[in-house]
């Protein structure tokens, strides 16, 4: 993540938190993220081409009736400095420092197959234990990993995929060899 998507994250979170409109922000930025996700949109908003008056008039158009006055401004700041693209990371830094402070950890898992109620249920459990933390949890569906699950908790990554495991079983065949 962007170093100055971070930054901004923790000057946002600041404000929110001295104001107590957390979740306002988070709605904001989700919202705004959204937004940055459209390559016409960014590829308008971003250009250095585009007069500041411009691209803030059409900002404040397409917002001003959906988020806080606060996140105008601040989309607007980014819009001025060409980086409205980077409100997803911004909107990621956010979420965790909002999540860090409730004392939840954000965690993914990946796996194979979409995985049942329970299944999930389980792995978030063991998760959990190891971190000795309330786990907020995002799943993905990826088959290349054939079978099992990796799952990242903070730094921390537990690959129990199926394709890890022959990986490893063909590098020991081959020392073996």
């Amino acid at each position: 993540m962007a170093l100055s998507a971070r930054r901004y994250a923790q000057a946002l979170f600041l404000i929110a938190e001295e104001k107590g409109d957390q979740e306002q922000w988070l709605a904001d930025l989700e919202l705004l993220a959204s937004s940055s996700r459209n390559s016409d949109f960014i590829a308008f908003i971003d250009s250095p081409k585009i007069e500041n008056v411009k691209k803030i008039e059409v900002i404040k158009e397409a917002f001003s009736k959906f988020v806080s006055e606060m996140a105008l401004n601040f989309v607007s700041l980014l819009a001025t400095r060409n980086s409205v693209a980077s409100l997803s990371n911004i909107a990621d830094a956010f979420q965790e420092l909002v999540d860090s402070e409730k004392g939840v950890e954000r965690a993914e898992i990946v796996s194979a197959v979409k995985l049942t109620d329970e299944q999930e249920r389980d792995i978030v459990d063991k998760l959990a234990q190891m971190v000795g933390k309330e786990l907020s949890v995002t799943t993905y569906v990826d088959e290349s990993i054939l079978g099992g699950y990796l799952a990242r908790v903070g730094d921390r990554l537990v690959d129990g995929s199926v394709k890890t495991q022959l990986e490893n079983m063909r590098r020991e065949l081959i020392r073996g060899a």
